[in-house]
């Protein structure tokens, strides 16, 4: 393929991308190319780039089609079945490797780990942490477990915990915990979502019920259990819950609360500090509203519904 034509096949595919409404059709075109139009085989370089484009203005999401997703110098494995980590939980992983949050030799959860993108980043920056990555769906831990061996070397021992958050006493065996993390479901059925992830998510990695915090009250209730007193937890949710969260965290018994922005500017991260283990001295156990259609995969963006092309 000379110059010329690539160029030219370049061209054509950003408009079908355009035409497809991809929010990104730049970003996407040059990671498509980079992945695809590799090969020494001119012929089916061609052949897989143009199944890709293809496949990319059917609104599959691009890291199902590139088969991995750059995250904080990790390249993590993923595909279909599991949500495609945000570059915008990066701001969790700043927040909880900064000075002061965790001990050294600390103990970290990061619940609805998925693909184990926070659990893992926060590993590789602070690799004398003790990080357990606690997920439920069968996809989300065989890439996680695929991801823990790929940088086992960078990142030290990460524990993968199977787990589904909805069963009381789940977590029990874990105590003193100095952090837990969670991008959890947070997504009201109301909200109309992109076909990325209507079409192409487990329903369940993407819904928490019919305020969408069905969830995060289950988590809080697992963090007081878990947490040692005065031990953080960070949970990410959607732009429009910050107070909402921050009502649910307080009636649990946190304190110290506040919200940060995401990496995007948007204001989706809250923390909250756990004064004692209320939960656990009050013998009360995480429930769950049994109309939710809750779980512990990972999770869409509530915010990818105001994206248009």
């Amino acid at each position: 393929m000379t110059a010329t034509d690539r160029e030219e096949l370049l061209g054509l595919a950003r408009q079908r991308l355009v035409a497809a409404g991809v929010w990104d059709p730049d970003g996407d075109l040059v990671a498509l190319a980079e992945r695809f139009l590799g090969p020494a085989d001119p012929a089916a370089a061609l052949a897989e780039f143009e199944v890709a484009v293809q496949e990319r203005c059917a609104r599959i999401p691009l890291g199902h089609i590139t088969g991995d997703v750059a995250f904080d110098r990790l390249r993590l494995a993923v595909g279909s079945g599991v949500f495609v980590p945000r570059a915008e939980s990066l701001a969790v992983v700043d927040w909880a490797t900064g000075a002061g949050v965790v001990p050294e030799g600390g103990l970290v959860l990061d619940l609805c780990s998925g693909v184990g993108a926070l659990g893992l980043a926060i590993a590789r920056r602070r690799p004398d942490l003790r990080v357990v990555c606690v997920e439920r769906a069968d996809t989300a831990v065989r890439y996680l477990r695929r991801n823990v061996a790929r940088y086992a070397v960078s990142t030290g021992p990460v524990r993968v915990h199977v787990a589904d958050l909805c069963q009381p006493g789940c977590l029990d065996e874990y105590r003193d915990v100095d952090l837990i993390t969670a991008n959890p479901p947070y997504v009201q059925p109301s909200i109309k979502l992109l076909p990325e992830w209507a079409d192409h998510q487990p329903k369940d990695a993407i819904y928490a019920g019919a305020d969408g915090l069905d969830l995060i009250r289950v988590i809080a209730a697992h963090a007081l259990r878990s947490l040692r007193p005065g031990g953080w937890l960070a949970v990410e949710h959607d732009r429009r819950q910050p107070e909402p969260v921050r009502q649910v965290l307080a009636a649990a018994g946190f304190t110290d609360l506040s919200t940060a922005n995401d990496s995007a500017g948007e204001p989706r991260i809250t923390t909250a500090r756990a004064s004692a283990r209320a939960g656990a001295s009050a013998g009360v156990e995480p429930r769950v509203d049994a109309r939710a259609d809750t779980g512990v995969t990972a999770r869409a963006d509530a915010r990818a519904a105001e994206r248009t092309s």
